[in-house]
């Protein structure tokens, strides 16, 4: 179900980035070769993420790593096409909701980065004992999450900087209830939203310069 999930989260997601694109009049070739870009540098750094974060032990899918790796798509995209820059940034950050929602499924499903240690309603038994159900609810968050952006993309109100920038911190509250917090102060996944958040500022107040 694991596998499943994610395979459906990825190509959902880029679904949503092409179509959206599509919407904003993009040419068909350059949405391909922006898909294929952003396949391969969001797989890229989500697998190379977890294998700097293992200390080089192991390999795996880090969410935070795949959206970074969209976002830098899209900067790519947005420098060899610059007039088409806003819409590959609107398109990608109106997809990560989705993609991220669903793949949370699939975690759920295969019980890994389980939450803090929890006993109350609707608590998670496992190997440390009953736990939060972290997955669970940031599927439930993020797939509301992307439900309302939808909303606002199609009423034409969405801020896709705001937006991304919302993602980040609620992903960062979120990292509060995961099992890795019990023994940090702050986790990788905070410090690569906050990098994200501080990156997307940055390059936007240059741009309005």
């Amino acid at each position: 179900m694991y596998a499943a999930m994610i395979g459906l989260s990825i190509v959902l997601g880029l679904g949503v980035y092409a179509l959206s694109l599509k919407k904003k009049s993009v040419p068909a070739n350059i949405i391909f070769y922006s898909v294929i870009l952003e396949l391969v540098i969001s797989i890229y750094l989500a697998l190379m993420t977890t294998y700097v974060l293992s200390g080089a032990n192991g390999y795996g899918l880090t969410s935070s790593g795949g959206a970074a790796g969209m976002l830098i798509g899209v900067f790519i995209m947005s420098k060899i096409t610059p007039q088409y820059g806003k819409s590959f940034f609107d398109s990608c950050v109106l997809s990560l909701p989705l993609m991220y929602g669903i793949g949370k499924i699939g975690c759920a499903f295969a019980g890994c980065c389980g939450g803090i240690g929890y006993t109350g309603p609707l608590h998670i038994g496992s190997e440390r004992g009953d736990v939060f159900p972290i997955q669970a609810l940031e599927a439930i968050m993020f797939l509301s999450i992307y439900a309302i952006s939808l909303f606002l993309y199609l009423k034409d109100r969405f801020n896709s900087l705001y937006a991304a920038i919302a993602y980040s911190f609620v992903k960062i509250l979120l990292d509060f209830l995961r099992e890795a917090h019990e023994t940090k102060l702050i986790t990788a996944n905070q410090i690569i939203c906050l990098g994200i958040v501080l990156a997307l500022v940055l390059v936007s107040g240059f741009e309005k310069e």
